[in-house]
């Protein structure tokens, strides 16, 4: 096929994939050699993922948190009282 990364093609409850010749397959890193079929894929429930823990989500949203309010004061939204109080409310609750 000469993809050098996956394409999406599609979206659904369902795909069904007929394979007329065999065919060159990799799902989670094992690669097979598929004889001619017809692939059905289908959605069976929810999967569990992976996700950094709550001390580095807490540490980014703080980043992102003093972003938005040295903008706001900047752009004299807020004043620069304003902002520490928040900062400080912000610090307490996220500790």
């Amino acid at each position: 096929v000469g993809l050098s990364r996956a394409r999406r093609l599609a979206q659904g409850k369902t795909i069904k994939i007929h394979l007329l010749a065999p065919l060159p397959v990799q799902i989670d890193g094992e690669p097979w050699l598929q004889s001619p079929c017809i692939l059905s894929i289908s959605h069976h429930g929810q999967a569990f993922m992976l996700k950094r823990t709550t001390e580095e989500t807490l540490g980014h949203a703080a980043g992102i948190v003093a972003d938005v309010l040295d903008n706001a004061e900047t752009n004299q939204v807020i004043n620069a009282s304003q902002k520490r109080t928040l900062l400080h409310e912000m610090a307490l609750r996220l500790s």
